[in-house]
């Protein structure tokens, strides 16, 4: 998924300032959907009114111009393609994850640690699945049948990670256990590379 395609999306439902636009990829609930990272929005808006799939508007409010944009005729066309086409496997960036590949080999007996990681991760997700859960009665966002739908599966997104985080406490909480599965021979050679790498660099101070 483009940024590109992503801006197209938001201004099907209404004609959007940039402003406006950063700001539907920032609320609270689009990590869930977008997670893009673009830096300024300008750069990619220019590049669509240049490709001529949107145009702006200048509107008044306050005695001062506002720049709006919206969908072209061929922005209409190349957002209904993008729709058609075959959606691939999603990808998921989650910086806990990459973490937890890692916390064996780099902090073993760290697990106490571990657990306020996921204390901070269910209160961050608690806060996230009210939001979801009141999105649909806020009174101002434009809600389609399909976009209710994907809050509702966002809804059971969260909800499926909050009862992970708390069976992954209370197995945190019992001894540690032995690698699952270790064909090579991985968990002893990993503490030695570690601990002799360490060792090298309190000898140098």
């Amino acid at each position: 998924m483009s940024v590109e395609h992503s801006i197209l999306a938001v201004l099907s439902s209404r004609p959007c300032s940039g402003y406006d636009i950063k700001a539907e990829f920032e609320h609270k609930g689009a990590s869930l959907y977008w997670g893009l990272s673009f830096g300024s929005i300008y750069p990619h808006l220019k590049k669509l009114e240049q490709k001529g799939l949107i145009q702006t508007v200048n509107e008044e409010q306050g005695g001062r111009h506002k720049k709006i944009y919206d969908l072209t005729g061929e922005g209409w066309i190349e957002l209904q393609d993008w729709i058609k086409s075959l959606t691939p496997s999603r990808v998921i960036r989650d910086e806990l994850m990459v973490k937890m590949t890692a916390w064996e080999a780099a902090l073993p007996n760290e697990r106490i640690l571990f657990i306020d990681h996921l204390k901070q991760r269910k209160k961050e997700t608690e806060e996230m699945l009210n939001y979801f859960i009141e999105w649909p009665n806020n009174a101002h966002s434009f809600i389609s049948e399909f976009g209710d739908l994907a809050i509702n599966y966002g809804q059971k997104i969260l909800k499926a990670e909050l009862e992970w985080i708390e069976e992954t406490i209370e197995h945190i909480n019992q001894p540690a256990q032995p690698p699952t599965q270790d064909p090579f021979g991985m968990y002893p050679k990993i503490k030695d590379r570690r601990d002799k790498a360490l060792k090298e660099i309190r000898v140098k101070e």
